[in-house]
């Protein structure tokens, strides 16, 4: 069992639960489409598909900000996005502990500075 947990963990694959923490986690504050993109290293349409799907369970938000006269849609975490992204960050903990979430290779580290600062 432990071989097949350090592979997991190093497989450098992502679930799609990790995915729309870390989306939730970088949308703490209002964050542009292709600011996403280009942190969360997925395709457009992959990234469509996963912000589709949190705007519909209400994780995130759509709006409409104006800077330097240019409207730009921007995304942000909902009350009900933190909740998620606190209790993934809790399960996390409870699971692999506290050195897993400071690995700096996994997107479990937003979690971790979120749920330090709440």
């Amino acid at each position: 069992m432990e071989g097949n947990l350090k592979d997991i963990l190093n497989s450098g694959r992502r679930d799609q639960m990790e995915i729309m923490a870390a989306i939730a986690a970088l949308t703490q504050k209002p964050s542009k489409f292709t600011h996403l993109m280009s942190q969360m290293h997925l395709t457009y349409t992959m990234l469509k598909n996963y912000l589709d799907l949190m705007l519909k369970l209400g994780l995130i938000e759509k709006r409409e900000e104006v800077k330097a006269k240019k409207v730009c849609q921007v995304f942000q975490a909902t009350e009900k996005g933190f909740t998620f992204l606190k209790i993934y960050c809790d399960i996390l903990r409870l699971l692999y502990g506290e050195d897993f979430l400071k690995n700096e290779g996994n997107l479990a580290v937003g979690c971790l500075k979120y749920c330090s600062e709440h």
